[in-house]
C-alpha cells in the first residue's frame, strides 16, 4: 500500500464533522514541508559557495559580464 493510499485510509475513518480539522491541519503541513525543503535548498547553497575556494575573490561587475555577453543594460524595447 503506498503512502497516499495509507493517507486515504486513516482520512476515512474520520468523523465528517473532524473533516475540517484535517484538512487545516493537512494545508499546514503541506507549507511547512514546502518550506522546510526550500530552507535545505538554501542552507546547501550556502554550504556549497562557503566550501569554495574563491569565494571571497573579486567577482565581475555586471557590466563587464554583460558587455561580455553582447547584453545592452539600461535599454527598454521601444516595440
Amino acid at each position: 500500500m503506498s503512502n497516499k493510499e495509507q493517507c486515504i485510509n486513516i482520512i476515512e475513518k474520520i468523523p465528517e464533522e473532524q473533516l475540517s480539522y484535517i484538512a487545516v491541519f493537512l494545508e499546514n503541513a503541506y507549507k511547512m514541508i514546502d518550506e522546510m525543503l526550500d530552507d535545505a535548498f538554501c542552507s546547501a547553497l550556502t554550504e556549497r559557495y562557503d566550501a569554495r575556494e574563491d569565494k571571497d575573490e573579486a567577482g565581475i561587475p555586471i557590466e563587464d559580464l554583460a558587455a561580455e555577453l553582447g547584453i545592452v543594460l539600461g535599454e527598454e524595447d521601444e516595440d
